[in-house]
C-alpha cells in the first residue's frame, strides 16, 4: 500500500507540472489525466536495458574475435561501437541490444568485405560551366551583335555604346563559375574600387552620401526628419556584427556596458518588418550584446593582482574564439564562396551559440562587480559553482565550458600553495593566500604554534575559497613541517627523497567525460586536489615523524615524562616520596628548599636511562600564610601542590608535548604525591608501646577499622590511576602516535590522551568537588594517626610520670607533655633509621620516651590533647562516612551523565571505595 500511494503522490505531482492543473483549479481534467497516467504505468511492466550488460557483452565478444585471431573484425566492431557510442541518444542501449540478439555466429558468418557494401558512393564531380567553354563551343557567341540592346522604339540609332559597355561588364562577370550568386546588386564589385581617396572631396563626399544612416528621406527634394530610414537586411546584419565587435553603430547604443537600440525617435526600421516585430527582434539581439560587452569593458580594466590577471586573460582568449566567429560571418558576406541568404535570424541563432557560454560568464563578472568587497579569489568560487550547476543540469557544454575556465586560473592560486608546501616559504606580500607568518622572532620550540597562522575573515571562515576548506588545514601542516626540517638540517634529504611527479589538475585529466560522466564534480575536484596534495603532504610529514621518532628521541621522551610524573617504576619513585615525606614528618624545614628538592629529584629519577638528570628541575610554589609553619604543612596534603617537577624537553619534543600538557603532567603527578603521602603515613608501624599494650578494645577495633578503610581508600585510587586509566591509556596513545600520518595528528593525540587522562583521573573541572572530598579523606589519614600519637604520648607520659612519682610534684600532663616535645628523641633525629631492637625500660631513664612522635607536632597537641580519644575517633568515623558517600555517589552521578565507557569505570570504582573491609558499607556493623 505505501508503494501504491508513493505512485500516486508521485504521479499528482507529475500531471501538476505538466498539465498546469490542479483539484482547485479544474478537477475533472486534473483527475482524469491521474487515472490514465496510473493505469499507464500500472500496467507498464518492461524494464529498460541495462546498459552496462551491453557494453560488457560487446567487450567480451571483441575480447571473443581477438583471441580466435580475428583481429581486424575485433578492430571493425570497436570502431563501429565507439561510433554509435560518440552519437548517443536515449534507445542507443535498445538498439545494441537488438543487434546483440539479431546477431547468429558472427566469427563464421561475418565478412568484412560486406562493409564496403554500406559506403555511399560518390557522384561524379564535372568542371564548372565557364563562359569561355560556350564561346569556343558554339561561334555564333562570339558575334558582338548578340549582346547588342535591342531597341524596339521607332527610332534607332547605330551610335549608342551600350555593346563596349555591356562587354566590359560581362567580361568581368562572366569570368567566374556561374554557380556563384549576387548579394543585392554588388556581384562584380571589387576591393580596389572601395578604397576612397581622401583628397578627393567629390569622392569622399559621395561615400559619405552612400551610408544609410546619414540619408534622410525626401519627397521632391523635401527632407523628412521624422520619417522611419529604411534599412536593407544586409545593413542590419552588418551593424549587428559590428556591435557583437564592440565597434559603435547606428542601431545600437552602447552606455557603460549595456546595449540598448535607438528608438528614441525611431529612426530606423527593415523594410519587410513592422515596427514592433523590428523592436522586438533587435531587442533581443541587444541583450546579447549587453554580456559580450560588459565582457569587453571589464577586460579594458587594469588589474594588478595575478589572479585577476589570469582571469582577464582567459577571457580575453575566448572573446577572440567568438571575433574568429564573427569573422567567419562577415567573410560570407563580403567574399562569399557559394550562395548566401541574408537572414538577420540565421545571423543570431549563429551567433547565439557561442554566446550562451559568454552569457553565463558575464553574469559572473557582473556578480563580482556588485559585491562591493569581493576577495580576488570570489570568482574561483563562482566558478566553482557554476561547473557543479550546470553539471547537475546536464548541460555539457556549459560544464565543460566552466570547467576548463575554472582549472585554468586555478593554476595560478595553486602557485603559493606548491611554494608553501615544497619549499616553506610565503611572499611578504601576498594577502590572498591563506597562511600568513608573524613579523617578530620567534623561538624555534614555538615555531610550529605561533610562527604561521591561518588567516580568518572577520566571521571566523577561512581566508580561502570554500571548495579548499576541508584540506586547508593539510596544506597548512605542510608547509610547517618543510620549516621545521630546515630547523633540522634535513630540508635536503628531503628534496632528493620527493618525486618530481605531480597530478595533472586540469579538467580534461579530472573530469573525463568518457569514464567519469556520473560522478559529481565536486567529488571528482575533491579527490583530484586531496591527490595532488598527497603527494607533497607524505613526504614532508613522513620524513619529519621519522625524524622526530628516531633522531630527537620522542620515545625516550615520553618514557621520561611516565617514569617521573606518574611514576611508572614505584620502587624509584618512593625513594623520592619517603624521602620526602619523611623530612615533613620530623619538621624538617628543607622540606619544602628548592635546592634540597632537586637534588633529591635527580639523584632518584636520575637512576633511569632514559632520563637526563641535567634537565631536571623542582619548582617550590609560595606557600599560603597559613601554612607557613611546618607544623601545620604537614596536617595536609594540598600543601604539597606547592612542590613541582620541571623536565625539559628538547625543543623539536616540546611540538608534540607542548607546555600545556606539560602541565596537566604535573598535575597528575601532584595527585599521586598526596596520596602516597597518606598511604606513606597509614604503612607506618604505630608505637611499639601502643603495640606491646594493645588490648582488644572498642577504641582499638575503632582505629583499626578506621585505619584499613583509609588504606583501602588510598590503595583502590592508586590501582584505579596507575593499572585502569594510565596504563591503558598511554598504551593507546603510543599506538597512536605510531598510525599518526603528520605532526598536527601526533599533537592531537598526545593532547587527547593527556585530557583523557586528566579527566578521568577526577582532575577535571566538572568533578572538582569530588576531588576536593578525596583530598579531606586523606587528610584524616593524617589525623587519624595523629590522634593514636597523641594518645600514645598521653598515655606514656602518665605511665612515666606515675612511675617517677612525678604526680606528687604537681606537674600538668599538658606541660609535661610540650617538654617532651622540646626533645626529640634519636627517630627524630634520623627518620630514616630502623628501631632499635632493644629498648630500656631502666627507671633512671626517666626524660626518654621511645614512642615515635615525630609525626605530631606541640601545636597540634595542644589544641585537640583536651579531646578525648574516643571522640576523636567517633568524630574522624563520621567524617570519613560523610566525605565517602559523598564521593561514591558524585561518581554514580557523574557517570550516568557521561560516556558509556567511563560510566563504568567510575561505577567500578564507587564500588570498589565501599566494600573494602569485609562486612561492606558504612554501617555501624561494619565498622566493629
Amino acid at each position: 500500500m505505501a508503494h501504491i500511494a508513493k505512485i500516486g503522490a508521485l504521479t499528482e505531482e507529475l500531471v501538476a507540472l505538466l498539465t498546469s492543473t490542479s483539484p482547485e483549479t479544474n478537477p475533472a481534467r486534473f483527475y482524469l489525466h491521474r487515472e490514465t497516467t496510473l493505469r499507464a504505468v500500472r500496467h507498464t511492466n518492461h524494464a529498460r536495458t541495462d546498459q552496462f550488460d551491453i557494453r560488457n557483452r560487446l567487450d567480451g565478444l571483441e575480447e571473443k574475435f581477438r583471441v580466435y585471431n580475428e583481429d581486424p573484425l575485433a578492430d571493425a566492431l570497436r570502431e563501429r561501437v565507439q561510433e554509435v557510442r560518440k552519437i548517443g541518444g536515449k534507445w542507443t542501449p535498445e538498439v545494441l541490444h537488438l543487434i546483440l540478439e539479431l546477431s547468429k555466429k558472427p566469427l563464421s558468418k561475418t565478412r568484412l568485405s560486406d562493409l564496403e557494401l554500406l559506403k555511399e558512393p560518390e557522384g561524379e564531380s564535372t568542371p564548372a560551366l565557364m563562359w569561355e567553354d560556350l564561346v569556343g563551343e558554339d561561334p555564333l557567341l562570339r558575334d558582338k551583335n548578340v549582346w547588342r540592346n535591342v531597341d524596339f522604339g521607332d527610332e534607332s540609332s547605330g551610335e549608342e555604346e551600350g555593346f563596349e559597355d555591356g562587354k566590359s561588364e560581362i567580361s568581368v562577370g562572366l569570368t567566374d563559375s556561374t554557380g556563384r550568386s549576387s548579394v543585392e546588386e554588388d556581384v562584380g564589385r571589387r576591393a580596389d574600387k572601395l578604397v576612397v581617396d581622401t583628397a578627393d572631396d567629390d569622392m569622399l563626399e559621395e561615400v559619405l552620401a552612400a551610408q544609410f544612416w546619414r540619408k534622410i528621406p525626401s519627397v521632391n527634394g523635401m527632407k523628412l526628419e521624422t520619417v522611419k530610414r529604411p534599412v536593407t537586411e544586409l545593413q542590419a546584419v552588418r551593424e549587428v556584427l559590428s556591435m557583437f565587435n564592440g565597434f559603435p553603430t547606428s542601431l545600437f547604443r552602447i552606455e557603460e556596458g549595456k546595449v540598448t537600440i535607438v528608438t528614441a525617435s525611431k529612426e530606423y526600421a527593415l523594410k519587410h518588418l513592422s515596427t514592433e516585430a523590428y523592436q522586438t527582434l533587435m531587442g533581443n539581439i541587444a541583450e546579447m550584446g549587453s554580456a559580450i560587452i560588459t565582457l569587453r569593458f571589464w577586460l579594458k580594466r587594469n588589474q594588478t593582482v595575478p589572479l585577476l590577471q589570469v582571469l582577464q586573460n582567459a577571457i580575453a582568449e575566448r572573446i577572440k574564439r567568438l571575433d574568429e566567429v564573427l569573422a567567419n560571418i562577415q567573410r560570407n558576406f563580403v567574399a562569399p564562396t557559394d550562395d548566401v541568404i541574408v537572414s538577420l535570424l540565421r545571423v543570431k541563432m549563429e551567433i547565439s551559440t557561442c554566446l550562451r557560454p559568454l552569457n553565463r560568464l558575464s553574469s559572473i563578472i557582473e556578480r563580482l562587480e556588485a559585491e562591493p568587497y569581493a576577495h580576488p579569489f570570489r570568482y574561483l568560487e563562482l566558478l566553482y559553482d557554476e561547473t557543479c550547476t550546470s553539471q547537475m543540469a546536464g548541460d555539457d557544454e556549459i560544464y565543460a565550458f566552466m570547467g576548463d575556465l575554472f582549472f585554468e586560473c586555478f593554476a595560478v592560486y595553486l602557485r603559493p600553495i606548491r611554494t608553501w608546501m615544497e619549499e616553506g616559504e610565503l611572499e611578504k606580500s601576498d594577502t590572498i593566500f591563506f597562511v600568513s607568518e608573524t613579523a617578530a622572532e620567534v623561538e624555534p620550540a614555538l615555531v610550529w604554534q605561533t610562527r604561521f597562522r591561518i588567516r580568518r575573515t572577520f566571521d571566523d571562515s577561512l581566508h580561502a575559497p570554500r571548495f579548499l576548506c576541508a584540506a586547508a588545514n593539510k596544506v597548512f601542516t605542510t608547509g610547517k613541517s618543510v620549516v621545521v626540517l630546515k630547523y633540522l638540517n634535513q630540508f635536503d634529504s628531503l628534496q632528493s627523497s620527493r618525486s618530481n611527479k605531480e597530478p595533472r589538475l586540469d579538467f580534461d585529466t579530472v573530469c573525463n567525460h568518457s569514464e567519469l560522466q556520473l560522478a559529481p564534480f565536486s567529488e571528482l575536484f575533491d579527490v583530484a586536489f586531496d591527490n595532488w596534495i598527497q603527494s607533497k603532504h607524505q613526504y614532508a610529514s613522513s620524513k619529519l615523524r621519522r625524524t622526530l621518532f628516531d633522531g630527537c628521541g620522542l620515545h625516550t621522551s615520553l618514557e621520561a615524562l611516565q617514569n617521573i610524573y606518574f611514576m611508572k617504576d614505584g620502587a624509584t619513585a618512593s625513594i623520592f616520596t619517603n624521602s620526602l615525606f619523611d623530612k615533613l614528618d620530623t619538621l624538617d624545614e628543607s622540606w619544602n628548599d628548592h635546592f634540597t628538592v632537586t637534588e633529591l629529584a635527580q639523584s632518584s629519577f636520575g637512576a633511569f636511562t632514559f632520563v637526563n638528570p641535567d634537565r631536571l628541575r623542582t619548582t617550590v610554589l609560595s606557600i599560603p600564610r597559613k601554612y607557613q609553619e611546618v607544623s601545620t604543612c604537614r596536617r595536609s596534603v594540598k600543601t604539597l601542590a606547592a612542590i613541582q617537577i620541571n623536565y625539559h624537553l628538547s625543543w623539536p619534543i616540546q611540538i608534540i608535548l607542548t607546555p600545556d600538557t606539560v602541565a596537566s603532567y604535573r598535575r597528575v603527578f601532584t595527585f599521586l604525591l598526596q596520596l602516597q603521602r597518606t598511604s606513606h603515613i597509614l604503612s607506618r608501624d604505630p608505637p611499639r608501646s601502643f603495640l606491646l599494650r594493645s588490648t582488644l578494645t572498642s577504641e582499638n577495633a575503632l582505629y583499626f577499622s578506621l585505619r584499613a578503610r583509609l588504606l583501602w581508600f588510598t590503595s583502590t585510587l592508586q590501582h584505579y590511576l596507575t593499572s585502569l586509566i594510565i596504563g591503558p591509556n598511554t598504551q593507546r596513545m603510543l599506538a597512536q602516535l605510531e598510525e599518526a600520518t603528520d605532526v598536527d595528528s601526533m599533537i592531537d593525540v598526545h593532547a587527547s590522551y593527556i585530557k583523557s587522562v586528566i579527566s578521568q583521573s577526577l582532575l577535571g573541572s566538572k568533578l572538582e568537588l569530588i576531588h576536593k572530598s578525596i583530598l579531606r579523606i586523606l587528610n584524616l589519614g593524617i589525623k587519624l594517626e595523629d590522634a593514636l600519637a597523641a594518645n600514645t604520648a598521653r598515655e606514656r607520659e602518665e605511665e612515666v610520670r606515675r612511675e617517677s612519682g612525678l604526680a606528687s610534684l604537681g606537674l600538668s600532663s599538658g606541660r609535661q607533655l610540650s617538654s617532651a616535645f622540646s626533645r626529640p628523641n634519636k627517630r627524630e633525629q634520623n627518620p630514616l633509621a630502623h628501631e632499635r631492637e632493644e629498648e630500656s625500660s631502666s627507671d633512671d631513664e626517666v626524660g626518654e620516651i621511645t614512642v615515635d612522635l615525630s609525626m605530631l607536632s606541640s601545636s597540634y597537641a595542644g589544641e585537640e590533647l583536651d579531646e578525648h580519644y574516643l571522640d576523636r575517633l567517633k568524630r574522624l568515623k563520621m567524617d570519613l562516612e560523610t566525605q565517602l558517600r559523598f564521593v561514591t555517589r558524585g561518581l554514580r552521578g557523574v557517570a550516568r551523565a557521561g560516556e558509556a565507557a567511563q560510566a563504568r569505570r567510575w561505577d567500578v570504582l564507587a564500588e570498589m571505595l565501599e566494600g573494602g573491609v569485609p562486612g561492606g558499607g558504612m554501617g555501624e556493623r561494619g565498622w566493629a
